[in-house]
């Protein structure tokens, strides 16, 4: 963005009277007599000409800089990415790419601790919080991982408060940046 002003800075500063290029000093004899509206469109000319070279110079630029959005940043999102759960508890998981795509069932599945929780496999596994305490739940894909923090509560109902789930943004997605989480509320 601060290239683009930049840009249209440089457009508008060559519009600006006075600013004319330097000229060599040349015989008025020699030189046809133009008209001011020549003058002016011969300027206009080559305003745009230096606009146009200077905004193909910043577009290679950008496209040289610029990193894809998933540059360093995970291909593969299990949702929700944080959960709360009470024993006994069962909760599915969803595994996508950054293109939205579902791989659930084309993951292999786990849990962080076989005491804290147990998995059912499936086309969508079934996770069961065994006892209270915090574990991961992780989906492969070939080398690629995604991992999901749950933790386990004793009792019948979540602590006021407590992140019921929470789904992290998906970088290039069409809603990138947008996050969800969902509050366990009284009864």
């Amino acid at each position: 963005m601060l290239q683009l002003l930049a840009l249209v800075a440089l457009f508008f500063s060559s519009l600006s009277p006075g600013t004319q290029q330097p000229t060599q000093p040349t015989q008025t004899s020699q030189i046809p007599q133009t008209s001011d509206s020549d003058d002016a469109a011969a300027r206009a000319a080559e305003r745009k000409k230096r606009f146009d070279e200077a905004k193909q110079r910043l577009e290679a630029d950008g496209r040289a800089q610029t990193p894809p959005c998933t540059e360093g940043k995970p291909t593969l999102y299990i949702s929700p990415t944080e959960a709360s759960m009470l024993v006994g508890e069962t909760r599915t998981f969803s595994l996508f790419d950054t293109d939205g795509h579902k791989l659930t069932a084309a993951a292999e599945w786990e849990v962080g601790s076989s005491y804290l929780a147990g998995i059912k496999p499936g086309p969508e596994p079934m996770i069961t919080a065994k006892n209270e305490g915090t574990f991961t739940v992780t989906a492969r894909v070939d080398t690629r991982m995604a991992e999901a923090k749950v933790k386990v509560y004793p009792g019948k109902v979540l602590p006021i408060g407590t992140v019921i789930w929470k789904a992290a943004p998906v970088p290039c997605g069409k809603n990138s940046g947008i996050s969800k989480s969902v509050q366990a509320v009284p009864h």
